[in-house]
């Protein structure tokens, strides 16, 4: 465990040469939300943006270990493979969900000082839904990156969830015409009622498919 922490530090270290863009595009983006915080939904909208802006920025690690060809020191040190995917998975998920956390505390902060009045939060689905679409990018960008690199790993990556999204797609679209009223069902019976319990599930298989796949690339790769 102390070597995975480790390699997360190290990930983590390598924020400290982008802070500057981070600290610009910080401060755009509390401006905007300031400016816009009398809407009602600012706070979901906000906090989807921040999640959007900064929540895939692991993925930028990736770039810093392959032009300072990090991975072959790395595994000259009683360092496995495993544990350098488990640490780009956990590395991944705390960098989102802190954002997310940012995000909704960011927002709610800006509304209060804009309009002195408590903001009400009345649906937390979009942040569940955005959440898992981030997870969905983060999990097809790992693999394809292990396969063919940062560069064109990440152009590979774009076509991984359009793919997932017109099967499911085709999937619900095919059962909607056998079953005209399963849309509204599931809608009004199963989706906003138990959308953060199908989230969570969707998260985990999505990290859990996503870290087996990047095992079996990274175990195969010659370095």
């Amino acid at each position: 465990m102390n070597i995975i922490k480790g390699l997360m530090l190290k990930d983590m270290l390598i924020f400290k040469f982008y802070k500057k863009n981070y600290i610009f595009s910080f401060i755009t983006f509390i401006i905007l939300i300031f400016i816009t915080s009398f809407y009602r939904n600012m706070i979901i909208t906000g906090t989807v943006l921040l999640l959007l802006m900064f929540g895939m920025n692991s993925i930028s690690t990736f770039s810093f270990d392959e032009n300072s060809d990090s991975n072959k020191y790395l595994l000259s040190l009683p360092i496995n493979r495993k544990e350098m995917v488990i640490s780009k998975y956990l590395f991944a998920f705390l960098t989102s969900f802190i954002t997310l956390i940012i995000g909704l505390f960011t927002t709610t902060l800006l509304t209060i000082l804009a309009t002195k009045e408590l903001p009400i939060i009345d649906n937390f689905n979009y942040i569940y839904i955005i959440f898992t679409a981030v997870t969905l990018l983060i999990c097809s960008d790992i693999p394809c990156i292990y396969k063919w690199g940062v560069e064109k790993g990440r152009m590979q990556s774009i076509i991984v969830p359009i793919f997932v999204i017109i099967i499911l797609g085709s999937i619900v679209l095919f059962l909607m015409l056998i079953f005209p009223n399963l849309y509204t069902f599931i809608t009004s019976n199963l989706f906003y009622k138990y959308i953060p319990l199908i989230a969570i599930i969707l998260n985990i298989i999505f990290y859990y498919i996503s870290y087996l796949i990047s095992c079996k690339i990274f175990n195969n790769t010659d370095l």
